[in-house]
C-alpha cells in the first residue's frame, strides 16, 4: 500500500511523528530472546517504553484485536455439528418413513420389534461411521500436505477416540427416535396402503 505519509501522520490521534512498529532481523534464532530483552532493558522508564515479541506473536496480537478466536472457532464448529445432526437425523427419519412396508413385512416374516428397532439403530450408526471415515481421511491427508513449521499439528489416538464416542452417540441420537417408530409399527397399518 503506498499513501502519502505525512497526511497519515496529521491524521493519527496519538503518536504523532513517531514510528509504530520495527522489526529487527536477528542472525541467530537461538539469540532472539536475547536481543528483545535487551531492547526493552534499553527503552525502559522512559515515555517511549518498548514491547519486543516474535512476528508470530506480533500477528496473534492482531487476530486477539478480532475477538475470542478459539470462541469464534468453537462456536463455528458447533453450529456445523448441530446442522448435521439435523441433517441426518432428517435423512435416517425420510428414510425409514419410505421404507414402512418393507418394516412391516420385516415384522410378518417374524422379525421381533426389537431386531427392527436393532437394524434401523445400525444403518444409522453405518451413516455416521462412513461421513466420520470420510472426514478423518481427508483431515489426516490435510495434514500430511501442512509445512514442516506445523509439525506439532498431528492427530493423536485422543483424537480418534473422540470421534468413535462422537459418531455413537451422533448414531444414537439421530437413529433412536426413526428406529423407534419402526420398533412400534404396526403390521396392519403400514400395509393399509398397499
Amino acid at each position: 500500500m503506498y499513501l502519502n505519509y505525512g497526511q497519515f501522520d496529521e491524521g493519527r490521534a496519538q503518536g504523532r511523528g513517531l514510528a509504530g512498529v520495527f522489526v529487527v532481523r536477528v542472525r541467530d534464532p537461538l539469540q532472539s530472546e536475547e536481543v528483545a530483552a535487551t531492547i526493552d532493558a534499553r527503552f525502559e522508564n522512559t515515555p517511549d517504553e518498548t514491547k519486543t515479541q516474535t512476528e508470530q506473536e506480533f500477528q496473534l496480537g492482531f487476530l486477539r484485536q478480532l475477538g475470542d478466536i478459539g470462541f469464534i472457532v468453537n462456536a463455528i464448529s458447533g453450529a456445523v455439528f448441530f446442522t448435521i445432526l439435523i441433517l441426518t437425523g432428517y435423512t435416517m427419519s425420510q428414510a425409514v418413513r419410505e421404507r414402512i412396508p418393507e418394516l412391516a413385512v420385516l415384522k410378518c416374516l417374524g422379525f421381533t420389534d426389537r431386531s427392527v428397532l436393532g437394524l434401523v439403530l445400525a444403518e444409522a450408526l453405518a451413516l455416521c461411521t462412513l461421513g466420520a471415515a470420510i472426514g478423518m481421511t481427508l483431515a489426516s491427508v490435510a495434514l500430511r500436505l501442512l509445512p514442516a513449521e506445523y509439525a506439532a499439528v498431528r492427530m493423536g489416538g485422543d483424537v480418534w477416540l473422540f470421534v468413535a464416542a462422537s459418531v455413537v452417540v451422533l448414531a444414537g441420537v439421530v437413529g433412536f427416535p426413526p428406529a423407534l417408530r419402526a420398533m412400534r409399527l404396526k403390521i396392519v397399518d403400514a400395509l393399509a396402503g398397499r
